[in-house]
């Protein structure tokens, strides 16, 4: 039967890949918090794929997605915070593969938008010794009997 294990044993468990990308996933968040282009960026690979929620809905390449950033960081609040739960990973030697749901809320201000959680997954490769994002996919899930966008607003539920 598997064990449950806090936060702090996870952490205390983790293989230094795995810390590694922690490390990167955390210095996302900040560059995200920030709107900071340049830290969102940082670590893709030159080639890597980007499935995202909005047209173009699929682009490829570090300059790509450095102008799906340019056009999405205007729509977010002023001042929010970046939230993940179910957070889940896997890393090898040189692949790593992380799955959240990931939130954006907003601090002192109502959402511009539908208050929605958003499932990510982002795929590692280690080139040249370094992690790199080489696919990033992120979606909401939709009521197929519609066709209409079913948004997250309870992770839990």
């Amino acid at each position: 039967m598997a064990r449950s294990m806090t936060v702090k044993q996870q952490a205390a468990s983790a293989t230094k890949g795995e810390q590694e990308i922690r490390g990167l996933v955390e210095a996302w968040s900040q560059a995200l918090e920030a709107k900071d282009i340049t830290g969102l960026t940082a670590n893709y690979a030159p080639d890597a794929v980007l499935f995202d929620i909005k047209p173009p809905f699929r682009v490829r390449g570090v300059a790509a997605i450095r102008q799906v950033w340019e056009e999405y960081l205007p729509c977010l609040p002023a001042k929010f915070e970046s939230e993940r739960r179910e957070f889940h990973m896997t890393a090898g030697e040189d692949a790593a593969f992380v799955h959240c749901l990931h939130h954006v809320r907003p601090l002192g201000e109502t959402s511009r938008g539908p208050d929605t959680w958003i499932r990510v997954t982002v795929c590692y490769r280690k080139i040249g010794g370094k992690w790199q994002v080489v696919h990033e996919h992120v979606s909401l899930p939709f009521e197929p009997r519609t066709g209409q966008v079913s948004f997250i607003t309870d992770p839990e539920g």
